[in-house]
């Protein structure tokens, strides 16, 4: 599958924000219930959030030339990644992405902490963080879709600063889609404005290996482990 294009983007993107979701985000135990009031204002800012937040996905495809024991070449990129390497091997393309809800639920998390209204700043910032992951998520979607129709796999999704991935190599994912969108810019120590986004890679492939890199990581107390994609 070549999309044939440099750089294609996803605007008008639906999403669910999952309260339990948020509920994590602030702390509680997926069997813990929120009092009354944090309900109440989970409830009220996600309303809030719908009407401020902008989805918008950025994307390219580009053929992958060589994978070897560190380091993945495509089209002129080059990431170093032993962990990824291992996943890429015997893929065909790799997938760059950022998404991104924008910038108009992180000015009012920032105006509300202005306020001193602490807790709904918490709340609306933690409701931001759910609903960009379900941007993220919606694109894992879309691009499984399109690969199955062509009869191809396609990885797990990874971001640079995880695994062994230098988040420092933000740049050259970001020069993979000519420079940085229009939504989205890197500051000098790579972190992405707004806050509210995720980029990252995806590999792509007929025979492209669908576990986790964590099978290769003896991290077992990582937060972030995918314990049940390992095997």
């Amino acid at each position: 599958m070549k999309f044939g294009l440099t750089e294609i983007i996803q605007k008008g993107i639906k999403i669910e924000i999952d309260k339990v979701a948020i509920h994590g985000y602030l702390g509680y135990e997926r069997e813990q219930c929120p009092r009354p009031q944090v309900l109440s204002l989970v409830d009220s800012q996600i309303r809030k959030a719908y009407d401020r937040i902008k989805p918008v996905a950025y994307y390219t495809l580009k053929p992958i030339t060589s994978v070897g024991n560190s380091r993945i070449s495509m089209d002129g990129l080059v990431f170093t990644s032993r962990k990824l390497a291992r996943i890429f091997s015997g893929c065909s393309q790799a997938v760059i992405f950022v998404v991104t809800i924008g910038e108009e639920l992180e000015k009012e998390v920032a105006q509300l902490t202005k306020e001193g209204l602490i807790l709904k700043a918490s709340v609306l910032d933690a409701v931001g963080s759910v609903a960009v992951e379900k941007v993220a998520d919606w694109f894992d979607s879309m691009i499984g879709s399109l690969a199955a129709a062509n009869g191809d796999k396609v990885s797990w999704r990874y971001s640079p600063g995880y695994c062994d991935w230098d988040i420092a190599q933000q740049k050259e994912l970001f020069r993979g889609l000519d420079g940085k969108p229009t939504e989205v810019n890197l500051t000098d120590t790579c972190l992405m404005v707004p806050r509210k986004s995720i980029s990252g890679i995806m590999a792509m492939g007929k025979s492209c290996n669908t576990f986790s890199a964590c099978r290769f990581c003896n991290k077992k107390s990582c937060p972030d482990r995918r314990e049940e994609f390992v095997k």
